[in-house]
């Protein structure tokens, strides 16, 4: 008998559990519109029900078969928006901005925090019919929670199967393998109009295949994947949609960027091609500036409690010519370095844009502190010198910043019975030549 006993308390909860609907259909029980407001008031570790002489407007958004959002107006006055938990299937509603949640059972609304250790801690009740007391109503809450729960599991492993076997028909629909290929466009997201050095440019294809259906990568709206592709360039790099164009002038062969793009699964290798000129309108950056010397390391085998001096900017001489391209003025840039003679790059930019180089000195390391003395800061670097010549020097738009290093702070003597270490000399700011 007892054994029978158990087996229908098990066959109830697991009813009971099962019976328990979701918020969807909770919430399709109700109407939008005022209601009656019961306070939650605690004493000394007692809970009652405080009803308000005023009710307060509550709404619900339904999309489709689904409920999207509930919003209660507190008080009548402050709006407050929650979401659903899982559109589908969802057991609450949460907001952004507050541990506050919604949940409806049996034409009631529980207004309520909740932790999983302790369960709901109700603040309001907004009900049509009579509720009961607290404890019972915490009760239906926490078996609610907890019910929906396990529905919901099932639910979401459900959702997550649905949405794999979507992927794989997506993927199926939109690769190019096994697809006979008729053209293949290649296309600027957006028109550029300012194309130079490092420029990011999204490219996007589109193909057409034998039965005139169209495929598109993502950046155009379609699905198909950019892996399907190879490619061969001039100008810069493509990946993932993206061309960057290259850092050097050099690497820009024609000052125009190319792209060839065809199927990897395409034996003929048919392709698609794209070409825009470079107008080099936009800023070019460099930074010649010497790195930072490390700080002491006090007690530390095989490092010096001094800190390291900063390292000097570099010297460079930059050369400008001004071109015609495109019937727009462009400045030819050669940057050289000042010891060696060494070219270091090479750019061209649209006389509005400007040319930015940074070459300051690295600073000091800092002192640190061993079992006596404090170390030495290490001192900055000095700033590099920048020469500009040739015959568009005069039109270049240059910002350069050539500033010593800050010296490093002496380190701290273990105590007063020993020295504190001397800050590292500052460096001296490079020079500046037209």
């Amino acid at each position: 008998m007892k054994s029978i006993f158990s087996f229908i308390l098990l066959l109830l909860a697991f009813l009971g559990a099962n019976s328990q609907e979701n918020q969807n259909e909770e919430l399709g029980k109700l109407t939008s519109g005022n209601f009656t407001v019961n306070k939650v008031l605690e004493n000394n570790g007692n809970f009652k029900f405080e009803t308000a002489s005023k009710q307060w407007p509550i709404s619900f958004t339904k999309v489709g078969n689904n409920y999207s959002e509930v919003t209660v107006n507190r008080a009548g006055i402050i709006e407050e928006k929650y979401q659903a938990d899982l559109p589908g299937f969802p057991a609450y509603y949460k907001s952004e901005t507050s541990d506050i949640i919604i949940t409806a059972i049996d034409k009631k609304i529980y207004y309520y925090s909740y932790s999983v250790k302790t369960g709901a801690s109700i603040k309001y009740i907004f009900s049509e019919t009579k509720i009961k007391n607290y404890a019972d109503e915490k009760a239906t809450l926490d078996n609610y929670r907890n019910s929906i729960k396990e529905l919901q599991t099932t639910t979401r492993t459900q959702r997550i199967e649905e949405n794999n076997a979507l992927a794989a028909k997506q993927e199926e629909e939109h690769t190019l393998k096994g697809k006979i290929i008729k053209s293949i466009n290649v296309v600027p997201v957006t028109k550029p109009s300012e194309v130079g050095l490092l420029s990011i440019i999204a490219i996007g294809v589109e193909v057409t295949l034998d039965n005139g259906k169209v495929l598109k990568t993502k950046n155009l709206g379609g699905f198909t994947p950019y892996t399907d592709f190879e490619s061969e360039v001039s100008g810069g790099d493509f990946a993932g949609g993206d061309f960057k164009v290259a850092d050097d002038s050099r690497k820009i062969p024609g000052d125009k960027i190319e792209i060839a793009v065809w199927s990897k699964y395409d034996d003929k290798k048919t392709k698609g091609k794209f070409s825009i000129p470079v107008n080099y309108k936009r800023d070019v950056n460099y930074n010649f500036s010497g790195n930072s010397g490390a700080s002491g390391r006090g007690g530390t085998v095989g490092y010096s409690i001094n800190g390291k001096n900063g390292e000097d900017g570099k010297s460079v001489n930059i050369s400008v010519t001004t071109i015609q391209l495109n019937g727009e003025p462009v400045n030819k840039v050669v940057i050289t370095d000042k010891y060696s003679g060494n070219i270091i790059a090479e750019s061209k930019l649209n006389t509005n844009y400007t040319l930015n180089i940074n070459a300051n000195g690295g600073n000091g390391g800092n002192g640190s502190v061993d079992f006596g003395n404090g170390g030495n800061g290490g001192n900055g670097g000095n700033g590099g010198n920048v020469t500009i010549t040739g015959t568009g020097a005069s039109s270049l738009k240059s910002s350069i910043i050539n500033k010593g290093g800050t010296g490093g702070v002496g380190g701290n003597a273990k105590t007063q019975s020993f020295e504190k270490g001397m800050n590292g000399r500052n460096g001296n700011n490079g020079i500046i030549s037209k």
